[in-house]
């Protein structure tokens, strides 16, 4: 049985699942990897039967010697791991090839993330001369402010933002809200009448205004964002100019730890910054908790103690 038809099968099943079209295409290109290695080392015929875990260990060994990080090895074995179970479940294999593959020893780094100098310098990147000027300036504050993922952001509407938070739809379609500073709010407030009066000004052969889509941030047509892309490269390039420094990813999810770095730093408690992030498990939020020095951590301390308030 061909491997790539029981891929194309495999995420469609995703799709009735309702996952979201960038998870279903990392596990294609998790998968594609493993597709490119089998192809080109090991046989051009793809047959699902003749599969075996020896495989995958030369595919593992093959990914070590090109010096990728053990967490993204591991990122596309669970993938593929999760497509075997897949075909385990279709009955169209009763076992599967990696059952006993075991996941890569993870190196904990150190998480470093922006300052508030690099935040302010990108912000001043972009300024409210433009209309692409002003949505880049905002998707950025968004970011630094709400600590919300770059996917969330490109679906908000209008309707989902009032003076005091965003209404966010996240993963497994549960919604939450965010709350806003002042400050965001009136950017937030110029950003939509600047926006409103650019396409305003745009009109269409037949005279008529050029109907907007409902989404807060559009693309340069007035049509909603449909991949995060060219707002990845924006950051990326936003990043060189403000001159971040070269040891911080500058990426959308990049702001995520800085919001969540900074909240901490700030003396929000872990669980609400979890609720916050959409975090569905609190281990997920708990890594932060290394980025606090013994200084920042004492200094919290100091606020709640029980001696300092009796009563």
């Amino acid at each position: 049985m061909q491997f790539e038809q029981l891929v194309k099968e495999y995420l469609l099943e995703l799709k009735l699942g309702n996952y979201s079209k960038r998870t279903m295409e990392t596990y294609e290109q998790h998968i594609g990897k493993f597709i490119d290695f089998y192809r080109k080392e090991i046989c051009k015929e793809m047959d699902i039967y003749a599969i075996n875990k020896m495989h995958y260990k030369l595919f593992i060994s093959q990914l070590l010697d090109n010096s990728l990080r053990a967490t993204y090895i591991n990122a596309i074995l669970k993938s593929n791991r999760a497509f075997y179970s897949y075909l385990i479940r279709e009955q169209v294999l009763k076992t599967s090839p990696m059952d006993s593959i075991k996941l890569l020893k993870e190196t904990k780094q150190a998480l470093t993330t922006f300052n508030d100098d690099e935040v302010k310098a990108m912000l001043n990147v972009w300024n409210f001369n433009t209309y692409l000027n002003a949505r880049n300036k905002c998707i950025i504050a968004v970011l630094a402010d709400t600590g919300i993922r770059i996917s969330e952001i490109i679906n908000i509407k209008d309707s989902d933002l009032t003076d005091q938070y965003i209404r966010v739809l996240g993963k497994g379609d549960k919604w939450r809200v965010v709350p806003i500073s002042n400050e965001l709010n009136y950017l937030l407030t110029k950003y939509k009448r600047l926006r409103d009066n650019h396409f305003n000004k745009i009109r269409n052969r037949n005279g008529k205004v050029r109907e907007l889509d409902s989404e807060l941030f559009l693309g340069k047509t007035g049509r909603s964002i449909k991949t995060i892309t060219n707002i990845e490269v924006m950051i990326t390039q936003t990043g060189l100019q403000a001159n971040v420094r070269a040891s911080v990813r500058c990426s959308p999810h990049q702001f995520r730890h800085y919001w969540t770095c900074k909240s901490l730093e700030l003396g929000q408690d872990i669980f609400t910054i979890s609720k916050l992030l959409g975090h569905t498990n609190l281990s997920t939020t708990q890594i932060y908790l290394q980025k606090l020095t013994n200084e920042q951590l004492i200094s919290k301390a100091v606020k709640f103690s029980p001696l300092k308030h009796l009563k």
